[in-house]
């Protein structure tokens, strides 16, 4: 089981956005823990003034999460998941059997590239409490995508998680989990509700929520 490592001989530095806001970061991030590897954490607070000057300092792309090893860069988290894959093979961050993980990859790719009427409407923020109201008909779309691929996975697999053991298609859909929690999305079916807690339960994710909850986020007024 991977854990967290902090180290005085990383093995790469993962550049990330704040952990209560940056979802892609906290993919990027889970698979970097999930791989056993140890790696330095750089945060950068997200939109404040500095922040594109921040990132400047790391990657030409203006974006988190960001992987840096020696003079090597890699940018977007599904790129940097493949490659933590490669690193750390035995860590099998995507099943071992070939059609399986074919399966998983087409979650996470699905989930990386769509989707993009739940993420305008549920913002990842892991202290928002408070029920979504008025969905439109591509967020509710978006929602029954989410819920039919996630019971499709574990009814073959029968959890813990989607396709046996936690890997990347799983880091990919824990924003989602939090999402759907933070804005009080009414879900009846028990095994994608075990799902959910088992997610929440994952070491990796209850480090991030606890550092969540330390960051001290400004509030916007106009």
């Amino acid at each position: 089981m991977a854990y967290h490592v902090h180290s005085d001989k990383p093995v790469f530095d993962l550049v990330i956005g704040d952990k209560t806001f940056s979802s892609w970061s906290m993919r990027a991030w889970l698979v970097a823990v999930q791989s056993g590897l140890p790696f330095r954490e750089i945060m950068i607070k997200l939109d404040e003034k500095n922040t594109a000057a921040q990132i400047a300092k790391h990657t030409d792309s203006g974006k988190v999460p960001v992987l840096k090893q020696g003079k090597r860069v890699i940018w977007d988290s599904l790129a940097i998941a493949e490659y933590l894959n490669e690193l750390s093979p035995e860590a099998q961050l995507w099943p071992e059997d070939a059609g399986t993980r074919a399966l998983a990859r087409s979650y996470a790719a699905e989930m990386h590239s769509g989707f993009t009427h739940l993420r305008a409407a549920m913002s990842m923020d892991l202290k928002h409490d408070a029920t979504a109201r008025h969905l439109s008909s591509g967020v509710i779309s978006d929602i029954e995508r989410v819920l039919k691929m996630w019971k499709a996975a574990l009814q073959v697999s029968e959890g813990p998680f989607l396709f046996g053991e936690f890997c990347i298609a799983d880091a990919f859909f824990a924003p989602v989990v939090f999402r759907f929690v933070s804005y009080k999305v009414k879900i009846k079916d028990k095994m994608i509700k075990q799902y959910m807690k088992n997610i929440q339960a994952h070491h990796g994710v209850q480090f991030w929520v606890e550092e969540a909850m330390k960051e001290k986020n400004k509030l916007h007024q106009f």
